[in-house]
């Protein structure tokens, strides 16, 4: 049984929202451990070596669930060094190779960049090398993604050359800005620039930093986080290469305005409930930026200090009001009890992506 995270000090609870006494302390990294274990206990596949799609006997395989399912294992590492995560990556990239045909390439753009990424990050904390060469034959395939539909702009998905969508564009940033970091390839810089310009003139609203889900899709009701989150990485991203102000002054507007909003993102200061399946992986996937960018010594000590305080008041949500005990799995939204100990992988790695980050600050 897992240990309850949270001091019996009292918690004072008005309208489903938790105000925290000052005394009140919160063990992140065992609460990250949890979560991890409850991952690889509940969701594993130990004779297909992939994560299952939830924990009530759906075994279908996620391509891009089981992509940041590796980041996540990553962030394990990183803070633990315990060589169990190791093991279970390298299982998990074999896994995601045999689960999609044998093969890297996916018909989804997005799918093989959050990939990608993930391998680019198992790269950058455990200096495999099997890591860094998945990252560039996926990228060599992503880079053929760009056509001149709507004036540029990596496809969602093969066949469709006019579907661009920020969640096929904004990774493809990140993905080339860490290459380059990596192999010094002017080219590489060029494609994030490239992407990034084009992304900003089509997809982002550059009043608020908030941005649209597709060319053409404008809608206020179709706004999603990870959206935001891609956005105001790939400005960190080509900020720390640059160092030009205008990219860090495009992250701090969009990761500012999502984490005040509290319309359409962020009521009482929780991010909102995107469901199950993969909108289950969007909280998760903004947090996961926007943690990067607090970390930056660039950022402005006030916005840290608010960022850190985001993070903490969903962290102390999600294990106060939204963690089903003692499987220790979690809703979707992260303001409320789960009806019970099933739940989606999406929703299981996105509270996972939540702790590490709260662990590691």
């Amino acid at each position: 049984m897992h240990r309850f995270l949270i001091s019996a000090c009292s918690l004072i609870f008005l309208y489903g929202a938790t105000a925290f006494s000052q005394s009140a302390k919160i063990n992140w990294a065992k609460a990250a451990d949890s979560a991890q274990q409850a991952l690889t206990t509940q969701f594993w596949s130990n004779s297909e070596n992939y994560y299952l799609h939830n924990n009530n006997g759906n075994k279908t395989f996620d391509y891009w669930w089981n992509a940041h399912a590796l980041d996540v294992l990553a962030n394990g590492y990183a803070r633990t060094k315990d060589p169990a995560y190791t093991a279970r990556m390298s299982n998990l990239l074999k896994g995601i190779y045999t689960m999609n045909g044998s093969k890297w390439a996916n018909k989804f753009f997005d799918d093989m960049e959050w990939l990608a990424l993930a391998c680019l990050h198992a790269y950058d904390v455990t200096d495999d090398k099997k890591y860094k060469e998945v990252a560039q034959l996926l990228w060599d395939n992503i880079s053929q993604g760009w056509t001149n539909a709507h004036g540029g702009g990596i496809m969602w998905q093969t066949g469709t050359p006019d579907s661009k969508n920020a969640c096929s564009n904004g990774p493809a940033i990140i993905i080339a800005a860490r290459l380059y970091k990596l192999n010094r390839n002017e080219q590489d810089l060029h494609w994030a620039k490239k992407i990034y310009e084009w992304q900003q003139t089509y997809l982002v609203d550059t009043s608020r930093g908030v941005v649209w889900d597709a060319f053409g899709n404008y809608n206020e009701t179709g706004l999603y986080t990870y959206n935001q989150g891609t956005w105001l990485g790939a400005a960190l991203e080509l900020y720390n290469i640059t160092q030009e102000d205008k990219y860090l002054q495009d992250a701090l507007k969009t990761a500012s305005y999502i984490t005040s909003d509290q319309q359409k993102f962020a009521p009482n200061g929780i991010l909102k409930d995107e469901g199950a399946g993969d909108g289950g992986l969007f909280k998760g996937i903004f947090i996961s930026y926007l943690n990067q960018l607090t970390r930056s010594r660039e950022v402005p000590r006030s916005n840290r200090t608010w960022y850190i305080q985001f993070l903490k008041t969903n962290g102390e949500s999600l294990l106060t009001n939204a963690t089903y005990r003692p499987d220790y799995v979690f809703n979707s939204d992260w303001r409320s009890r789960p009806n019970g100990p099933k739940t989606d992988g999406s929703i299981q790695l996105s509270a996972c992506m939540l702790l590490e980050a709260l662990a590691g600050l």
